[in-house]
């Protein structure tokens, strides 16, 4: 009978990891111009190597002890893209801008614009709006109350 091998997942993905290894700031420099990309960690540090030159040789040093002789893939971190536009927007909408201002100015369009408004508001960046009793049910009497019955 074969040995069976016990397989127990990581907690944490690999932005976590490279985090604990690099630091935070190194983390995010390398997701931000590699992200998404496989990438080979050499078995020694040598002078000039790319992750040398952009994370320093300290770091560089930290990634070859955990993962030399590996390729790793580099997290693209495209959630952490997605939450700064969805808190530009919300900032915006907060500011008065109305819904079409904030698609134009965060690009994304009118639809993503109003996905990303509930998003805040679950998120609790911005306020839920318009969630109280309406006071006012239909169109009917919104139309009534301007006066606009002949229209």
């Amino acid at each position: 009978m074969a040995e069976k091998k016990e397989y127990t997942r990581k907690p944490n993905g690999m932005a976590e990891d490279l985090g604990g290894v690099i630091g935070f700031s190194n983390t995010l420099l390398l997701c931000g111009t590699r992200g998404g990309q496989t990438l080979y960690v050499p078995n020694q540090p040598t002078p000039g190597h790319l992750l040398a030159t952009l994370l320093g040789e300290t770091a560089f040093r930290k990634m070859v002890e955990e993962w030399g002789g590996e390729t790793i893939t580099v997290p693209a971190l495209a959630d952490f893209g997605r939450y700064q536009r969805i808190r530009k927007g919300a900032r915006l909408l907060a500011e008065g801008r109305s819904l079409h201002t904030v698609a134009l100015l965060t690009g994304v369009t009118y639809n993503q614009a109003k996905n990303d408004r509930r998003a805040a508001e679950l998120l609790g960046i911005l306020p839920a709006v318009l969630t109280g009793d309406r006071t006012i049910k239909s169109d009917a009497q919104v139309i009534a109350q301007l006066g606009f019955e002949g229209f």
